[in-house]
This record gives structure tokens, C-alpha cells and sequence, in this order.
């Protein structure tokens, strides 16, 4: 295992790893600690997700808790040949009951965003920029807005800290969120709204959105990259009244993410750890900094391992219902398929509003080996079809985590230039990478003026 990797998914094991109750440790039969990988933590009595690298890509193993490891357990621990397997990271946890799942997510959700557990009310999201972090308004502050403001919405597993890590990223990125800031400038303020994205729907997000900009008078921009344009494109359907400007959606899944289709959901968690993983693998072998967005990813996505791993038997040969996907209400409303209710219901939009949107697909140089390799077997494009198979999850250009052919979709409405721009095919920008991009910080450079 190359330190990039290692780094990345020690962060994540930290994190997520929970200490046994008291009283439960060193429960495990003597069988159970002579058998092959033995990990101390083992014997703590707890569940655990066992990381796997096999052929190159990872995959999630669920292990119940050793007192009642049974077949099922070792089927699948065993689901991959002895000599295929490596053990990449070992996350143990307190086992959840089913009806445990939602309380599950909404821990994960305040672990992947600290600013959620501080919150009286979900409308206690909206923050403003105070030069040096996200910092809840003062009272009446909105009310006393004149002229324009900026609001910028998040995607999973991330949080409003993102944009100033992003925008700091490159010199570029730094220019243009001081300009954004200057208060001799276009924007009286600049705002960010911190919000769950796995335990509840987009849709609640942004009523909760629309609570908190009660009483505004100014006029709003907003940007969202990810997940984050699908709460931009429900408050405009569900608070018409608002006094919006533009909407500026980054990489957004208007039209759903095959990561998110119901049939997909395991092979998602397996999906998003390997696209982390080769990300961070890249960049190390490049000397470059990891994009901010990829810790967040693996803790996010490792922190669902946890959750639904027995749900979804992870690493077990079982067929996978479309009622599991609906355990988690973030990743439902953004499943690229046909019967979409929650999509079906949010287009067409009735605003007149300008909505513009970016976002291109990701073809790695084959000299990039980690997402080189990873690429080729998740995607498949005209000329792959020799990796046609069971690591398949699109079936088209895509950046990685959304389908580039969702990005400008809103409903019936499909986006056209100028309303879109489509980046290409590029060996650099993917969908953690967009704000790294220069043609993406010209693109709003040149609306938020």
C-alpha cells in the first residue's frame, strides 16, 4: 500500500473508529483470534467494515460482531480469493439495529460537518464570511442587506469550509474569493449554508434555506457545486417569490447520478473508495497536494460503510433491494432513473431566475495508472467494451461521481451555451477539482461581477 493511500484511510479509521462499551472487549473465541489477518480489535466484540484492495480497486467487507460471526460473516469476509485481498483499513463500530440507521446518519452528518452539532434550527446554517471563517449572522443582519449577495451551497459529505479551501487552493482561486469578499465590491456579503446531506432530502434542505433567508431584501446569486445545485434548483421552485439573480450550479446532478441508482448503492461505497483512493495515489506520485474535497469523501463514504454495512450485507454474493438506497434520503433524491419521483416533481422550474450550469467528464492520461486503471473499469464508453463488467457504473462520459450528461438536464429542459458550458474531456479536473480549474474560476468570475 503506497503512504498516500495509507494516510488517506488511516484519517478516516481515526475518525470513525468507535471504542467498544465498556465490558465488551475480549469477548471473541480463541478460534476467532488464531484465524488468518488477526486484528486486535477483532476481539472487542464490536461489527466492523473491512477496506479490501483487490485487483487494484477497493471494496467494502461488512464483519458482524465477532460473538455472533456465523456463515454469513465468513462468506463474506471470503467473498475474494486469499491471494487477491489486502487489507487497506479496519473500521470497527458498535453495531446499529435497522431502525438505528437514520440516528446513524445523522451522527455521520455532523461528523462530516462539526458546524450541524452547533445548530438550534436548520435555518441556523446560513453563515456569513467574516474574513477569516464561516461565523453565524448577527442579529438582524439580513434584514439590513442592501443590493447583492452571494449564497454558496455545498454537495455530499462536505460543508461550507470547502469553498475557502478550494478557493485557496491555487492563486487564482485566492484572487478571486478576496474580490468576492471586498466590501467595496459587487456583493454586500458573502453567505454559506451548512446543511445535512445524507439523513435528509435536498428539498428539506432548502426549505430550510428559504426559512433562513426570510426577511432578506437584497438581491441573491448563488452558487452550488455538487449536490448543493439540486437545494439551489428546489428553492427556487419552492420560495418563487425569492429575489433571485442567477443560479451558477458546478457539476451539479440535475438529472440524478448513476452513483446514487438504487441497484448501485453498494457498488457505490466500493465506487467512491476507490475514486478516493486513486485521486490521493495521483497526486502524491505527481508531488502535488490532494484536492480539499477527497478526506471528506472517504470519511463520508467510510462512515456509510459503517452505517449500512449489514443493511447491505457489504462483501456478501446477495442481491441488493432498491429499498435500501431509500435509507439514506441525501442519496434517493439523486438516483439517475427513470421513476425518480423527487426529480419528477422539481422540474420545470416557474422563475425567472437565470440558471446556468458547468461541468465537464474525466478521461485520465494512461500514464496515470491509479485512475487510469480505475477509469477504465468503472466507465464505459464507446471502445471499452472489454470492461464491460460488474465494476460498471457508467454508461457514459461522466466526472467521476456524476454523469456529465445530468449536468444540464432540468427536466424536459435541456441547457444550451451560453446557459452551459461543457468543459470536455480533461486529465485534470474530476469532480472533487472543478474550483482548481481555471476555466471554471473565469466562468464565475465573469457572472459574479
Amino acid at each position: 500500500m503506497n503512504a498516500a493511500s495509507q494516510l488517506l484511510w488511516a484519517g478516516v479509521g481515526e475518525q470513525l473508529d468507535v471504542p467498544a462499551p465498556e465490558g465488551e472487549a475480549g469477548r471473541a473465541p480463541i478460534q476467532q483470534r488464531r484465524r488468518r489477518g488477526f486484528d486486535p480489535k477483532a476481539a472487542d466484540g464490536r461489527a466492523a467494515v473491512r477496506l479490501l484492495r483487490d485487483d487494484g480497486l477497493l471494496r467494502w467487507v461488512y464483519e458482524p460482531p465477532t460473538r455472533q460471526l456465523g456463515s454469513q460473516g465468513r462468506r463474506s469476509w471470503r467473498a475474494f480469493g486469499p491471494q487477491s485481498r489486502e487489507t487497506v483499513q479496519r473500521i470497527a463500530f458498535p453495531e446499529l439495529g435497522e431502525n438505528a440507521v437514520t440516528a446513524g446518519l445523522v451522527r455521520l452528518d455532523v461528523r462530516l460537518n462539526p458546524v450541524l452539532g452547533t445548530l438550534d434550527t436548520p435555518a441556523g446554517g446560513l453563515r456569513r464570511w467574516d474574513g477569516r471563517a464561516w461565523a453565524p449572522l448577527p442579529a438582524g443582519f439580513l434584514s439590513g442587506l442592501r443590493g447583492r449577495v452571494l449564497v454558496l451551497v455545498h454537495g455530499t459529505f462536505s460543508a461550507s469550509a470547502m469553498y475557502a479551501k478550494e478557493f485557496a487552493a491555487t492563486a487564482d482561486g485566492e484572487a478571486l474569493f478576496e474580490r468576492l469578499n471586498d466590501a467595496s465590491g459587487a456583493y454586500a456579503a458573502v453567505l454559506a449554508f451548512d446543511h445535512p446531506t445524507l439523513s435528509v432530502a435536498p428539498w428539506l434542505n432548502a426549505l430550510a434555506l428559504r426559512d433562513a433567508l426570510d426577511g432578506c431584501a437584497a438581491e441573491l446569486d448563488f452558487v452550488g457545486h455538487s449536490r448543493g445545485g439540486l437545494v439551489i434548483a428546489w428553492l427556487l421552485r419552492l420560495a418563487p417569490g425569492l429575489r433571485a439573480r442567477q443560479a451558477l450550479l458546478v457539476g451539479s446532478p440535475l438529472g440524478g447520478t448513476s452513483l446514487a441508482a438504487p441497484d448501485k448503492l453498494r457498488q457505490a461505497l466500493d465506487t467512491l473508495a476507490s475514486f478516493a483512493d486513486a485521486v490521493a495515489e495521483a497526486a502524491a506520485q505527481a508531488g502535488k497536494i490532494a484536492p480539499p474535497g477527497l478526506q471528506p469523501l472517504a470519511l463520508g463514504v467510510g462512515g456509510l460503510a459503517c452505517v449500512l454495512g449489514k443493511v447491505l450485507q457489504l462483501g456478501a454474493h446477495t442481491p441488493l433491494a432498491d429499498a435500501a438506497v431509500g435509507l439514506v434520503p441525501g442519496l434517493l433524491a439523486q438516483g439517475r432513473v427513470l421513476n425518480n419521483l423527487e426529480l419528477a416533481q422539481l422540474w420545470p422550474l416557474s422563475t425567472a431566475t437565470e440558471v446556468r450550469a458547468i461541468g465537464g467528464s474525466f478521461v485520465p492520461a494512461e500514464v496515470n495508472e491509479p485512475l487510469w486503471k480505475f477509469w477504465k473499469r468503472v466507465t464505459h464508453v464507446k471502445g471499452q467494451a472489454m470492461y464491460y463488467g460488474a465494476d460498471l457504473v457508467f454508461d457514459q462520459p461522466n466526472d467521476l461521481v456524476v454523469d456529465t450528461a445530468a449536468m444540464n438536464h432540468l427536466g424536459d429542459l435541456v441547457l444550451a451555451a451560453p446557459a452551459w458550458e461543457d468543459l470536455g474531456p480533461s486529465a485534470e479536473t474530476h469532480h472533487c477539482s472543478y474550483f482548481q480549474d481555471l476555466r471554471v474560476l473565469n466562468w464565475l468570475d465573469r457572472r459574479l461581477r
